[in-house]
């Protein structure tokens, strides 16, 4: 699912938690995923880009990790976990938490090198 218009910086691509972050993007339902970026102007902008049905979300950063995060951030705060029924948040972290009895947290968990829903 994942397509970039160039290689990715070596830091990026070697953090275990891109290829999670894209895999939970997929598990939300996207059909396609994109890296992209504009470096007419400096400094460079990454973008991600996934698409459910006809609809796109988009989120920039200065890295393309980053970017990635920001789109997770974006597709997954504020909705319903389908297995609690309690408001979804996402941490590419493993901290603590606010309201963590309110909100089923995806976060990452590096044993497994997945990001997993607080409830699981």
């Amino acid at each position: 699912m994942a397509k970039s218009a160039r290689p990715l910086p070596p830091g990026a691509a070697q953090d275990p938690r891109l290829p999670a972050a894209v895999a939970m993007l997929g598990r939300t339902g996207a059909a396609e995923f994109q890296v992209r970026y504009c470096e007419e102007e400096k400094p460079t902008v990454w973008v991600a880009c996934a698409r459910w049905g006809k609809h796109w979300e988009a989120a920039g950063a200065m890295s393309p990790l980053r970017a990635i995060f920001r789109l997770c951030d974006e597709v997954i705060d504020g909705g319903t976990c389908q297995h609690c029924q309690r408001p979804t948040g996402f941490s590419p972290e493993l901290d603590a938490l606010p309201l963590d009895e309110l909100v089923c947290w995806y976060q990452w968990d590096p044993e497994l090198a997945t990001f997993r829903r607080g409830c699981a």
